[in-house]
C-alpha cells in the first residue's frame, strides 16, 4: 500500500513538472484543420481515404496562411498528416505566408496525426449513417472515446497517437524556444485539445472545429472549452437532428398544415400576397444554407458528361412526349379538360430548386443535382411561357411572373450573397454554415407547412369518407388516381433510365440523376394555377395541386425509407465481411508471402498481400492498376529505411493504427 502511495506521489510530482515545464516553454505551436476536401463537400466521411481539397478548401488554406502571416510568426519546424488533403493545406499556406524561418526547412510527415480510420464508414453519406444507426447510436459509435466503427479507430487510440506525437516531435522544439506548425485532421486535433487541457479521452466531445484556420495551443484549448457544452453543444444537437430528419420535418409539417386547413373554419387561406412572401422568404433562407456548402464556378466541372446526357435526354424525351399530347388535340377538347394538360405540364416541368438538399441527405454527388436543377429552372419556364402562347390555352402565361420571382428573389439574389461571402470570408462562412444550417431545414419545413394549409381543400374529409357531393367527391378520387399514375411513371421511368445507363453512372451520380428526374418543381408548377381561367373545372384543378403538393412533401420519405433500408443491409454485410484485417491475420499472410524468409516483403509480394486481402474480405480482386497504386502508396509511407522493402515491424505500425483497409486511397487514384 506506502508502495502503490509513494508511486502515485511521484507520478502526480512528474506530472506538476511537466505542467510547470510547459508553462516555462518560449516556443509555440500553432494548429491547422486541413481546407474542404471532395469528402466534406459532399458529406461522406474520408478517413483513410486519401481525397484532395476542393477549389473552397485552397482558398480556405491560403486563408490559413494570411492568419499566420498576420501573427507574425516564423516556424522552425513544420509537421503535416501524410494525407493530400493536409499536405496541400500545408503548401498552400507556407507558399502564402512565408512562414518557414529558412527555406531548407523540410516538412516532416507523421502518421500519427492522420485522420482516424473509420473502417467500413469511409466514403459512407454521414446523413444515411444517422439515420442506420439512430442519432445516439452513431454518436457513440463515432464520438465515443471506447467505440469505433467496424474496422475503425476508437477515440481512445486517436488521443493515444496524437498524444505521442506532441510529447515526441513537438515538446523538445518548444523547449529550445521554437514554434511549430502543425497541419492534419479535425479527429486529431480535437483529441490533442484534450491531452493539451490534461484532460483524459473520456471527456471527448465533437467539435466541428474550423477549416483552414491557425489555432494557437491556447486557442485550441480555449475552443474546446466554449464548444464542448452549453449552448454551442445544444446548436450543434439541433443542426445534426434537423439535417437528420429533414425529410420527416417536411412531410410532417405539410400534413399538419394539411390538418390544420380541413379542421379549421378559414376556408379562404392565406391572402396570396403573404403566401408568395413566406414561400420566397423560406425558399431564400434555404437557398442561402445550402449555396454556403456548393462551388457552383467549380461544380460545373465536376458535371461529368454521361450524367449530363441521362438527365437532358429524358427530360428532352419528356417534353417531346408532351408537346404532342398538348398539341395534338388528345388530352384538350374543352376548358373543363385542362387539368388533364397541366398534369401533362407537371411531367415536363424541371427539377425542384431543393434537388441538392436531397442530395447532400442522400449520398448524391450534389454537383448534378446543383448545376442541372438550376439551368433547367431556367430554360424549362421561359419553354413553357412559348408553348402556351402557341397552344392558346386558358392559361394566362403572366402567371409564371411568380415563378421568375421565386428565381431572382429566392434564388439568385440569396445564391449570390452566399458565394461572394464563401469566396471574401472562407473560414468565417464555413463556420457559419456548420453552426446555423438548421434554419434551412426549418425554412423549407415552414414552407411546407404553409404549402398544405394553402391548397388543402377545406372539404377533404368529407369528400373522401362522407360525400355529401357527388362531383367534388369524384374529382378528389380522379385527381388522386392521376397523381399516383404519373408520380409512379416518373419513377418507374427514371429507375428503368439508371438500369440502362448501369455502368456508365458511378453510384453517387446515378442517385443525382434519379433525384432530378423524379423531383419535379411543384412551386413553378403550381405558379400556372394563377392564371387559369375560371370557366375550368376548379374543383378538380384544386385536387391537382393538393395531391401533387402531397407528392412532392411526402413521397420523399418513403423513398428515404427505401434507401436506408438498402444502406443499412449494405451496411450490415460490410460488417459482417469486415474491410479491416486484424493484425494477426496480417502476420499470417505476411509470413506466407515471406518464402526467401527474409523478413521483408518487395512491391510485388506487398500486391500479392492486398490481393490476399481483398480475397478475405470484399471477395473480388480490384484492378492491377489500383493495387498497383496503393501498392506504391504504402512502401513510399512505410519503407522508412528506403531499401525498397516494408519488413513486419513497419507494417505492423501502421496496421495496428488504422488497419488495412482495402479500398485505401482509391477514391483518388486517377488511371
Amino acid at each position: 500500500m506506502e508502495t502503490t502511495d509513494r508511486s502515485a506521489t511521484a507520478s502526480a510530482a512528474s506530472d506538476s513538472e511537466t505542467v510547470v515545464k510547459r508553462d516555462q516553454q518560449q516556443g509555440n505551436v500553432y494548429f491547422v484543420r486541413h481546407g474542404e476536401s471532395t469528402s466534406n463537400e459532399r458529406n461522406i466521411f474520408a478517413g483513410v481515404l486519401d481525397v484532395g481539397l476542393t477549389s473552397f478548401g485552397k482558398l480556405q488554406a491560403r486563408r490559413a496562411g494570411q492568419d499566420i502571416q498576420k501573427k507574425g510568426v516564423k516556424f522552425d519546424a513544420v509537421y503535416v498528416s501524410h494525407m493530400r488533403r493536409a499536405r496541400q493545406t500545408c503548401e498552400i499556406a507556407l507558399d502564402t505566408s512565408q512562414a518557414l524561418k529558412s527555406p531548407e526547412i523540410p516538412t516532416h510527415i507523421d502518421h500519427r496525426i492522420s485522420e482516424k480510420s473509420f473502417g467500413i464508414f469511409a466514403g459512407r453519406n454521414l446523413n444515411l449513417l444517422r439515420l442506420a444507426l439512430g442519432y445516439e447510436g452513431f454518436e457513440e459509435m463515432l464520438h465515443s472515446h471506447n467505440e469505433a466503427p467496424p474496422g475503425g479507430e476508437k477515440i481512445a487510440q486517436v488521443y493515444a497517437r496524437a498524444a505521442s506525437f506532441y510529447e515526441d516531435r513537438v515538446v523538445p522544439h518548444l523547449e529550445r524556444g521554437e514554434n511549430v506548425l502543425v497541419v492534419c485532421h479535425q479527429y486529431v486535433l480535437e483529441p490533442l485539445a484534450l491531452h493539451l487541457s490534461n484532460l483524459p479521452p473520456t471527456a471527448y466531445h465533437h467539435l466541428k472545429l474550423p477549416n483552414g484556420k491557425a489555432l494557437s495551443k491556447e486557442d485550441l484549448v480555449k475552443f474546446r472549452d466554449t464548444e464542448s457544452g452549453g449552448v454551442a453543444a445544444l446548436r450543434k444537437k439541433i443542426n445534426d437532428l434537423s439535417t437528420m430528419w429533414a425529410i420527416l420535418l417536411y412531410a410532417f409539417t405539410f400534413l399538419l398544415g394539411s390538418l390544420i386547413r380541413v379542421v379549421s373554419t378559414f376556408s379562404a387561406g392565406i391572402p396570396s400576397v403573404l403566401f408568395i412572401s413566406i414561400i420566397i422568404a423560406c425558399l431564400a433562407a434555404s437557398t442561402f444554407y445550402t449555396y454556403l456548402d456548393i462551388d457552383f464556378a467549380a461544380s460545373r466541372r465536376k458535371v461529368s458528361g454521361t450524367v449530363k446526357y441521362v438527365v437532358y435526354s429524358w427530360m428532352l424525351v419528356r417534353w417531346v412526349v408532351g408537346l404532342f399530347l398538348i398539341f395534338s388535340g388528345v388530352l384538350y377538347q374543352s376548358p373543363a379538360d385542362l387539368y388533364k394538360v397541366l398534369w401533362v405540364v407537371f411531367w415536363m416541368i424541371p427539377p425542384a430548386l431543393t434537388s441538392p438538399v436531397l442530395s447532400i441527405l442522400w449520398g448524391g454527388n450534389l454537383y448534378p443535382s446543383a448545376v442541372l436543377s438550376r439551368t433547367l429552372s431556367i430554360i424549362a419556364p421561359v419553354a413553357l411561357i412559348v408553348t402556351f402562347a402557341i397552344a392558346r390555352l386558358p392559361i394566362d402565361v403572366k402567371s409564371l411572373n411568380f415563378f421568375f420571382v421565386i428565381l431572382i428573389i429566392g434564388l439568385a439574389i440569396p445564391g449570390a450573397i452566399a458565394l461572394v461571402w464563401r469566396s471574401r470570408s472562407p473560414v468565417n462562412s464555413n463556420r457559419h454554415s456548420k453552426e446555423w444550417k438548421f434554419i434551412g431545414v426549418l425554412g423549407v419545413a415552414l414552407m411546407a407547412f404553409v404549402t398544405g394549409f394553402q391548397f388543402a381543400p377545406p372539404t377533404f374529409i368529407s369528400d373522401i369518407f362522407f360525400p355529401t357531393d357527388t362531383n367534388r367527391s369524384l374529382a378528389c378520387l380522379q385527381q388522386l388516381a392521376v397523381a399516383t399514375l404519373v408520380f409512379v411513371l416518373m419513377r418507374l421511368f427514371a429507375t428503368l433510365t439508371l438500369v440502362l445507363s448501369n455502368g456508365k453512372l458511378n453510384k453517387a451520380e446515378a442517385q443525382d440523376a434519379y433525384i432530378l428526374l423524379v423531383n419535379p418543381n411543384f412551386f413553378l408548377w403550381a405558379a400556372l394555377l394563377g392564371g387559369v381561367s375560371t370557366t375550368v373545372n376548379l374543383i378538380a384543378l384544386k385536387y391537382a395541386v393538393f395531391w401533387a403538393a402531397l407528392g412532392f412533401f411526402c413521397i420523399p420519405l418513403l423513398e428515404q425509407i427505401l434507401f436506408m433500408t438498402s444502406f443499412s443491409n449494405e451496411l450490415l454485410r460490410e460488417t459482417l465481411r469486415s474491410s479491416r484485417m486484424a493484425t494477426e491475420d496480417v502476420k499470417k499472410l505476411f509470413h506466407q508471402l515471406d518464402a526467401d524468409g527474409s523478413k521483408t516483403l518487395d512491391r510485388a509480394e506487398i500486391m500479392e498481400l492486398l490481393g490476399l486481402v481483398e480475397d478475405m474480405t470484399v471477395g473480388e480482386r480490384s484492378s492491377e492498376d489500383v493495387r498497383k497504386y496503393i501498392t506504391d502508396y504504402l512502401v513510399n509511407l512505410l519503407d522508412t529505411d528506403k531499401n525498397g522493402t516494408i519488413d513486419l515491424k513497419e507494417l505492423e505500425d501502421y496496421v495496428s493504427t488504422y488497419g488495412l483497409v482495402v479500398n485505401l486511397n482509391t477514391d483518388a487514384v486517377t488511371i
